[in-house]
């Protein structure tokens, strides 16, 4: 009888611990089952950084350079968003120009360069650090720069998920 009993509860541990992972995978199929648009992506930018995104847009252009990044258009030229084709991807080519693609990435932030120049504001601490009116001056329009930089979002792709000519 003890058995019957421990074999039971056995039973309902591992189905409640399967349904919990599975669970958790379709909350994360669905999150990555999005397909936004580029309107939809730039619109969400704040909550989505940092994310697996997959984005859908027209190819308006392709670096010459390699192919190494396009930009995809959203509802006009001006909504755009760049895409880096990475390792994962390896290039884009020329005739993907005026198709749609649809991709999967990373969605990142880069800020103007203020930020570029002092991420994180690693310039002017630590022990070795001398103040001067010279320094003082240039941290403070680093810090003014920073604070008015523009934000940039573009994708690290990893694949190609659909492409339509």
């Amino acid at each position: 009888m003890k058995r019957l009993i421990l074999l039971g509860f056995l039973g309902i541990l591992l189905f409640g611990c399967n349904n919990t992972t599975q669970q958790k995978g379709n909350e994360t199929a669905e999150k990555s089952a999005t397909v936004y648009s580029v309107d939809d992506l730039l619109a969400n930018a704040a909550e989505l950084e940092g994310e697996e995104v997959t984005v859908k847009g027209t190819v308006m252009h392709v670096c010459k350079q390699g192919g190494g990044r396009c930009f995809l258009m959203g509802s006009n030229e001006d909504t755009n968003i760049r895409v880096e084709a990475g390792e994962k991807i390896g290039a884009f080519s020329q005739e993907q120009m005026g198709s749609d693609l649809t991709i999967s990435g990373i969605f990142k932030e880069v800020r103007t360069e203020a930020d570029a120049h002092n991420p994180e504001g690693e310039h002017g601490e630590g022990e070795d650090h001398e103040d001067d009116a010279d320094t003082e001056e240039a941290h403070r329009v680093i810090a003014e720069a920073q604070d008015t930089s523009e934000v940039v979002y573009f994708i690290d792709g990893l694949t190609i998920v659909k492409e339509e000519i």
